[in-house]
């Protein structure tokens, strides 16, 4: 039965062209969280279209997939390898129709594989930079399990964050950057053994807070980067602002209200390049009131990432969850994963409908 619904997903998730909802613009997607998987597919298929959703985000936790070394690390086969997670996610991003494209956003290290042997301590804790030998054969794995699925692949989101990638820093040196351009050189030997043009996205920058004394600022982490002259194809950002109202730049940080900053700050460091941007996540709640968030706040973000999608030197764009849910009920655009999106809700009744379909229009229901 698992190779069937392998086969089904394989066929689903054939690498099409994208075509942008408007020249010039970005391709918008949305994560393959819980929200894709509580809907069904003909609502998930009708949304996707009313959105002009073409991509979906899933996440690859190494963690979870390998919460034990495998006999045989470079096969995905190899027992000690537990697949389920990604399947469960790539079946949800096929509900969203035949011309999804796939990001694999790949993160996380199980404790066995810690470059570090446990000795800064933290068991459980993710973040911790892997072994190269272990995260380069992991890849293989990955990418040979599902070559054919996924049409870009993130490196380890968030790299500027303690809480995703660590040490930040030793003896007082910024060593971050470093470690991720040796996460993205073998993820990158490895993902072209399989396609010689899957894009490489450098692992999504995110908004630091400034009284925070263990993150990097992007900016100063996007410099390092350049410094450290990795390899990739596109930056990753995920602007998600600390305190989940969006807000403008700073000299540290970069702000999606700010898409040309945000291309001047790359073009700085990677003159004449032209490098691509991706939005590889983003989404900001609109609730609970009590908590200082409402509909208003989450629509200021909706406005921020569809604005910033327009500019022509952002290539794909990913808001998060593509409606409520139980577990998270001020997350999404819809209401519920199940509402036609074809029907327009009653004005008022779902804000963050109204103020996407309004920047980016509802196409003509299919016939």
């Amino acid at each position: 039965m698992l190779v069937r619904r392998l086969v089904v997903i394989l066929c689903a998730l054939t690498i099409l062209p994208i075509a942008p909802v408007m020249a010039g613009a970005a391709a918008l997607g949305v994560g393959a969280d819980g929200s894709l998987s509580a809907g069904n597919a003909t609502s998930n298929t009708a949304a996707a279209t009313a959105l002009h959703l073409t991509w979906a985000r899933v996440d690859v936790s190494w963690p979870t997939i390998a919460p034990t070394q495998p006999k045989s690390v470079r096969l995905p086969t190899s027992s000690g390898y537990v697949w389920t997670s990604v399947d469960s996610q790539l079946a949800a991003a096929a509900s969203l129709g035949a011309g999804t494209q796939v990001l694999l956003s790949v993160s996380g290290t199980p404790d066995w594989a810690r470059a570090d042997g446990g000795a800064g301590g933290s068991p459980g804790d993710p973040s911790w930079m892997p072994k190269r030998a272990s995260w380069q054969n992991f890849i293989a794995a990955l990418v040979t399990r599902y070559n054919g699925t996924f049409a870009a692949i993130e490196v380890w989101p968030q790299p500027n964050l303690q809480t995703s990638l660590r040490p930040q820093r030793l003896a007082g040196r910024l060593v971050a950057p470093g470690f991720l351009k040796v996460l993205t050189k073998l993820a990158t030997l490895e993902a072209r053994k399989v396609s010689a043009t899957v894009p490489i996205i450098t692992g999504g920058l995110a908004r630091t807070d400034p009284a925070s004394t263990t993150d990097t600022p992007a900016l100063t982490f996007l410099r390092s980067m350049a410094r450290t002259r990795m390899p990739f194809d596109a930056i990753g950002l995920r602007l998600v602002p600390p305190n989940g109202l969006e807000g403008l730049s700073d000299p540290t940080n970069l702000s999606l209200t700010d898409s040309a900053g945000i291309v001047t700050a790359v073009d700085s460091y990677w003159p004449n390049a032209g490098k691509g941007i991706w939005l590889t996540g983003y989404g900001v709640p609109s609730g609970p009131v009590e908590a200082g968030f409402s509909s208003a706040t989450q629509n200021v973000g909706i406005t921020s990432l569809l604005t910033a999608a327009a500019n022509p030197r952002i290539g794909v764009a990913v808001w998060n969850s593509l409606a409520n849910t139980t577990t998270a009920p001020y997350g999404g655009i819809l209401l519920a994963p199940t509402v036609d999106p074809f029907v327009a809700p009653a004005p008022g009744t779902d804000p963050a409908w109204d103020t996407w379909t309004t920047i980016v229009p509802v196409p003509a229901p299919p016939v």
